[in-house]
């Protein structure tokens, strides 16, 4: 996404618009904040695994918790959810497809 794209006013995440600056895209975005918040996660475990009293401002730790916060974090980079009117649209168009 372009910096004039005008989708760019949906990103709030100032991280995901100095990558789409950047050059890269969407994925690219996801799959960086994805890798942050699952490495992030497995060091809190890990952490709590030899001391149960580490990180105590990360919350619980919970693969619940990691989702939510990874799918903050999308939207925030501008992501929505599907439109309602494509998840049940059929799978093949209907009719002659010629």
């Amino acid at each position: 996404m372009k910096a004039d794209d005008p989708r760019m006013a949906a990103v709030e995440c100032d991280l995901a618009r100095i990558g789409y600056a950047h050059g890269q895209n969407g994925i690219d975005v996801a799959a960086q904040w994805i890798t942050a918040h699952v490495s992030a996660v497995l060091a809190v475990q890990k952490g709590r695994a030899q001391n149960p009293t580490a990180f105590p401002g990360f919350g619980d730790g919970t693969p619940e918790e990691t989702a939510r916060r990874i799918v903050a974090r999308l939207l925030d980079a501008g992501w929505r959810p599907a439109d309602p009117e494509c998840l049940i649209a059929p799978l093949e168009p209907e009719g002659d497809v010629a």
